[in-house]
């Protein structure tokens, strides 16, 4: 455990989608009188989040316009680093906690930990599957996401991951870090819990959904559940809802009937009116280093369906409601689904057991204190 004298700066640059709720939890549960705050935003609708702090110990940095100067922030953020600079000089922090994956700071990272130990949270020690529409986007993904990340985990010697197979694979690559493993934070944030604004593309439409929620993007495996449902007739006796923003890359069928795509962001008021009425959520991911994503269907307490993947056994294995399928076998996954509908059960006991604040504290409280030691 740390001193009430030793404060911490918790940045967080990539406050977006689920890092915003990531970054919520942890600075709120972690937060003590003398720490300070820095979140880049990319728009105002964010900067309520904090209001519970006090003002003064809470800096926002707005993310640039411009496609120039988004590109020169990307590569050369000299402001966002003179802030930081400046905060932990003049307020006495000693820690400084990288939260969002901080993709910005690749290049400043030596830089930053001659002022103070940086705790750097490692997100995704390997890339995501992805689909491109081409070379320019591919080259895009490399210079903007994989190198910095990669950067980011050769160079800092403090990291924090919330998955053991991933905590394990880094020490194994870089057995000079200190790699600690923390329970990952609930995704499920105040306004989730209470929401009550409801989704628009359901209006009318039937309870009892299949449902996966997320961003549309190859790892996340929305291919196999799209294709498992229509070459299923068992599966078409309700609805599939698919919501979240991105790029459809997959084909799409001529007559899709019963399925819905919400493709655009869902508001974190519309959850509650999206899960509450789901019979059974679906995440069929391909490939997982980390996620926090059954802590929402959880929270609402909605039976599960989750690919076999080391990170979803490490963190569900054991809980009730919870049924597995094989990585990737879409006869495999119909018949998941259709055994956690025949005989729904319980999530709860993951949401309390697995993503409570208490696990998540303590298990953080130790890591900084270890680092003050």
């Amino acid at each position: 455990m740390r001193t009430p004298s030793q404060h911490i700066l918790f940045i967080a640059t990539e406050y977006a989608a689920g890092m915003r709720p990531y970054a919520d939890t942890i600075i709120h549960s972690l937060w003590q009188q003398g720490d300070h705050v820095l979140i880049v935003a990319k728009d105002d609708t964010v900067k309520h989040d904090f209001d519970d702090l006090p003002a003064d110990s809470v800096t926002w940095v707005d993310y640039p316009v411009s496609k120039l100067k988004k590109l020169a922030f990307r590569f050369r953020p000299s402001r966002l680093i003179r802030k930081i600079e400046e905060l932990v000089t003049e307020h006495g922090l000693q820690l400084i906690y990288c939260l969002t994956g901080e993709l910005v700071l690749a290049g400043s990272c030596k830089r930053l930990q001659h002022l103070a130990p940086l705790l750097y949270t490692i997100h995704d020690a390997v890339g995501h599957d992805s689909k491109f529409d081409g070379p320019v986007s591919w080259l895009k993904h490399h210079l903007l996401v994989a190198w910095p990340q990669s950067r980011l985990i050769r160079m800092t010697r403090y990291q924090v991951t919330n998955s053991k197979p991933q905590q394990q694979l880094v020490k194994e690559r870089y057995p000079y870090h200190k790699v600690y493993y923390a329970p990952f934070p609930t995704l499920v944030t105040e306004v989730i819990a209470s929401g009550d604004a409801r989704v628009p593309e359901l209006e009318g439409a039937a309870d009892g959904y299949i449902l996966f929620f997320g961003n549309l993007q190859l790892y996340k495996g929305v291919h196999l559940l799209y294709e498992a449902y229509l070459s299923h007739p068992e599966l078409q006796a309700r609805p599939l809802v698919i919501a979240g923003s991105g790029y459809i890359y997959f084909k799409r069928e001529s007559d899709e009937s019963g399925v819905t795509f919400i493709n655009r962001f869902v508001d974190d008021a519309e959850l509650k009116d999206l899960f509450s009425r789901a019979t059974v959520v679906v995440y069929p991911y391909i490939s997982a280093t980390q996620s926090g994503v059954p802590s929402i269907a959880s929270y609402f307490d909605k039976p599960m369906v989750l690919s076999d993947l080391p990170f979803f056994r490490q963190t569900c294995e054991g809980y009730g409601g919870v049924t597995y399928f094989a990585n990737g076998d879409i006869d495999e996954l119909a018949a998941a689904i259709t055994r956690s509908m025949q005989s729904p059960s319980s999530t709860r006991t993951l949401y309390e057991q697995v993503y409570s604040s208490e696990a998540m504290c303590r298990g953080l409280n130790e890591i900084i204190g270890s680092i003050f030691a």
